[in-house]
């Protein structure tokens, strides 16, 4: 059996660390998240428990691309800043580094790539704004996903999410008819995860009449008042709807839900 000595005789040496006090040198990569005194807060307690000299990472021009809360903290101490020096200098590697841990929300992402004039991104923002809606049902929506993909969220995360050709035109009438509710209800609460997912199963359904919906809510709109989950919101659509017809007329949307039969609607354009 081998020592651990012996295997690391074997392990090939990839990278080399350096440690240096001159924080002059070290540079803030353009559209990082604002740096959190409260992080900073904790990472000083930690390095005063222990100080495991922990590196951070930085381009051959000395871009800090993760880490920037640890320089903060190491240089707020008087301590030396240890780093590693990346081969790249591609400025999206951050965004990269991060999709792969829980280091960024959904906002840095946007706000990252909104720095560098992404487009479809920008765009993006500018609906969350003006809808007042979590980034990631913005994200559904144009990618006509109730429950966002894996694949989906990745591509946004590693810069490639991309407004489909109908994609405005179609968000803005999801989004309108959301908002109508909501102002009718007058309960700001409403557009939330649970509301907007709820929002676009009803809007897949084949049977689903905003302008039916739309009239019955005019007597029975208060019914949606306290709801929280998707659930609870579907079921509420579906008796509001359904409100003065036929039985063969009536929406069945609480079992469109369940039975996951929305996922069908998923790959076709939103319209």
């Amino acid at each position: 059996m081998q020592t651990r000595k012996q295997k690391m005789k074997k392990s090939k040496k990839m990278t080399n660390c350096f440690v240096t006090k001159k924080y002059s040198q070290f540079k803030k990569t353009k559209g990082n998240r604002p740096i959190s005194l409260s992080h900073v807060a904790k990472i000083k307690k930690a390095i005063a428990h222990k100080d495991l000299k922990l590196p951070i990472l930085v381009t051959k021009n000395m871009d800090i691309r993760d880490g920037h809360h640890t320089f903060q903290a190491r240089k707020d101490l008087g301590l030396e800043i240890y780093y590693i020096v990346l081969d790249s200098n591609d400025a999206f590697d951050m965004a990269l580094l991060n999709s792969n841990r829980s280091g960024w929300n959904y906002n840095d992402y946007l706000n990252f790539f909104c720095t560098y004039q992404r487009k479809d991104y920008m765009i993006l923002k500018s609906k969350v704004k003006e809808y007042e809606m979590p980034v990631q049902e913005a994200v559904a929506i144009f990618n006509n996903q109730v429950r966002l993909k894996s694949s989906t969220m990745d591509d946004f995360k590693e810069g490639r999410f991309k407004i489909p050709a109908s994609g405005l035109i179609a968000f803005d009438r999801i989004a309108e008819e959301m908002k109508y509710i909501n102002n009718v209800l007058g309960d700001s609460k409403n557009l939330k995860r649970g509301f907007i997912r709820a929002y676009l199963v009803a809007d897949k359904c084949p049977k689903w009449d905003f302008a039916r919906f739309k009239a019955a809510m005019k007597s029975k709109g208060a019914k949606l008042l306290g709801a929280i989950s998707t659930e609870d919101y579907i079921s509420r659509f579906q008796n509001i709807f359904n409100t003065g017809l036929a039985p063969e007329k009536r929406i069945r949307l609480s079992r469109f839900f369940e039975d996951k039969e929305y996922e069908t609607q998923e790959e076709q354009v939103i319209h």
